[in-house]
């Protein structure tokens, strides 16, 4: 399109911003207006861009201005509320016409109706659904993407009707609260049963959903999930108590052949009180009734011992007392009903066949669990009102399981007489390691144990030092003249202890590894000739047994050593003791 020489350049400006012209003759028509660089192609061109800047900055400031105003608006209006739709109700119920409204539960607990302008919106509803409420709660703007995922939990009791249900908040408080869809829709499924756990929200009384059960067994508070202890009773634990080998056969009958068991009206629930001064030996003989009963479950099932499902369930006193109110009868109802639990599950052996699996039940420091009354404070006596209730096991609910209760304590004097009926009367005493015992105790301990080479090849070396060390402890020759002297309330004549009385299974344990401690830095340190000896294994046990003579006072010296019954100490009186042994002495000389 020619371009005339002289042309006004706002009649340019016109021409190149008006529509109607082809947009490639207006291209031509800058082109040319650039290259011929005259004074009116020039104010054209200027002109251009003024008018395409102004019109620009004012659609920025209108956006700008849109952008402020909506700002302030919702700074007025606040952030959307959120609330719980519960129903419907009809169009003009209200009075307001056609206005559809919805009932909802505000967060605090209190009811709204707002309307609800969306119609699809409103029929897709459903009860339990949260939705987003405008500032002022006067209308449903829409769901809530997130919707509720977290809660308290409430105990399913049973369905009052299509809306309502009755839970336990908190195991002991009865609500009726209202029923969302969704749940609705699988209590009449049957996907849940009485007793599951609800996720509610106790405000606005609204039974959410149903929580699924914890996968396999990590629900159980008391059940313990380590592997069996390697404790083998013929090699760890000298001089056994017969109460395991007892038990083991009761476990294998019961496993094999209930009938005999019925035959002879025997209940398959078994308990047992263990009690002796601390360090007899209580809890390592748990461990190796543990091993052997997994060892029966093995045999009979077929099943290896570390693919069996954990049976075991230990209850300590500082996992029942708890500061709240009625929260320790609590605890200790549930490890009775977790012991109930374990028992019901059967076995499966490899050829198909279900059993009767047993399943132990440790009860550490019974006397504090089952105090006599009258002697603790209030919190133990409801306490122990549940002990008595559920350990029975003449009881219905325990009458037909298979379960081993093994309860330990220290003081067995101070455990309440209806309690030890409960048990049965069954105890088993762990005192003092007389000879016998002692030269078993030490075997074990003794067992691959390196020692000087003059002692000769290992069952030589181990031989001679047993006699060496049990002839000293229980010699009548007068090397022990005695280590104190007990004076009992109402008689003059002192009655005096050796080291033999003071003699635990824990003791010697301590005295072997102290006697090995020695040797090993000995040889570490570049002993010619390394080993232990008889010699180190007296010194060992020599100042376990000062250390306990050091700290006996009337009021201890019950926990240390065996006193007659019934026995009140007036005074201890230590006697003298030489710090160097005799062996000793000809050694430095």
């Amino acid at each position: 399109m020619p371009i005339p020489k002289k042309t006004d350049p706002k009649e340019m400006v016109t021409a190149l911003i008006d529509d109607s012209i082809p947009l490639e003759h207006r291209m031509h028509m800058i082109a040319h207006m650039c290259m011929v660089g005259s004074p009116e192609n020039k104010e054209a061109i200027g002109g251009l861009l003024s008018t395409a800047a102004k019109n620009n900055g004012r659609a920025l400031y209108e956006k700008k201005i849109k952008e402020v105003s909506a700002l302030l608006e919702e700074m007025r209006n606040g952030p959307l509320r959120s609330a719980m739709f519960v129903s419907l109700i009809e169009a003009g119920a209200d009075g307001n016409g056609s206005v559809q409204r919805a009932r909802v539960l505000l967060e605090d607990g209190g009811t709204a109706y707002p309307a609800v302008p969306n119609t699809t919106l409103a029929t897709s509803l459903r009860c339990g659904e949260l939705v987003l409420l405008e500032a002022q709660g006067k209308a449903v703007l829409g769901r809530d993407p997130y919707g509720v995922t977290i809660g308290e939990e409430a105990r399913f009791e049973r369905r009052l009707d299509d809306e309502r249900v009755e839970v336990l908040v908190r195991d002991h408080e009865p609500y009726v609260f209202q029923l969302s869809a969704s749940l609705a829709e699988k209590l009449g499924a049957d996907e849940v049963t009485p007793g599951s756990k609800f996720l509610v929200d106790t405000r606005r009384r609204m039974a959410l959903d149903a929580i699924p059960p914890a996968d396999g067994m990590a629900n159980y508070w008391f059940l313990v999930k380590e592997p069996v202890p390697d404790v083998i009773v013929s090699r760890d634990i000298g001089c056994p108590p017969e109460y395991i080998d007892e038990l083991k056969d009761h476990v294998r009958m019961w496993m094999e052949k209930p009938e005999i068991g019925a035959d002879y009206r025997i209940r398959p629930a078994q308990t047992k009180l263990l009690e002796g001064v601390s360090g007899s030996g209580k809890s390592l003989s748990i461990y190796g009734f543990w091993r052997k009963m997994y060892e029966v479950m093995s045999e009979v099932t077929g099943i290896p011992i570390e693919e069996l499902p954990p049976r075991v369930l230990r209850l300590r006193t500082s996992e029942v007392y708890v500061k709240w109110f009625g929260d320790s009868e609590k605890r200790l109802d549930r490890f009775f009903t977790e012991v109930e639990q374990i028992a019901d599950e059967r076995i499966v052996g490899t050829d198909g066949t279900e059993y009767q699996a047993p399943v132990l039940a440790i009860c550490e420091e019974f006397d504090a669990l089952g105090r006599a009354r009258g002697t603790g404070e209030p919190i133990s006596e409801r306490v122990q009102a549940t002990a008595l209730e559920r350990l029975d096991v003449n009881s219905p609910r325990m009458m037909n399981r298979l379960v081993i209760f093994l309860c330990t304590t220290n003081v067995p004097h101070l455990v309440d007489p209806a309690m030890l009926r409960r048990i049965g009367g069954t105890t088993e005493t762990f005192g003092r390691l007389n000879r016998q015992s002692f030269t078993a105790v030490l075997e074990k301990h003794l067992r691959r144990l390196k020692f000087k080479a003059d002692y000769g090849r290992q069952p030589q070396a181990e031989r001679r030092a047993r006699h060496e060390v049990t002839d000293w402890l229980f010699s009548r020759n007068g090397h022990d003249p005695g280590q104190v002297e007990i004076t009992y309330v109402g008689s003059t004549t002192p009655d005096t202890k050796y080291r033999r009385d003071l003699v635990t299974g824990a003791l010697v344990d301590r005295a072997v590894q102290q006697a090995a401690r020695e040797a090993c830095r000995a040889e570490y340190h570049g002993c010619n000739d390394p080993g232990v000896t008889s010699q180190m294994i007296i010194s060992g046990l020599e100042r376990q047994i000062h250390s306990i003579v050091g700290q006996l006072s009337p009021h201890n010296v019950h926990n240390y050593m065996t006193l007659p019954d019934g026995a009140r100490v007036g005074a201890v009186r230590r006697l003298y003791r030489p710090s160097v042994q005799p062996f000793e002495l000809e050694t430095r000389s």
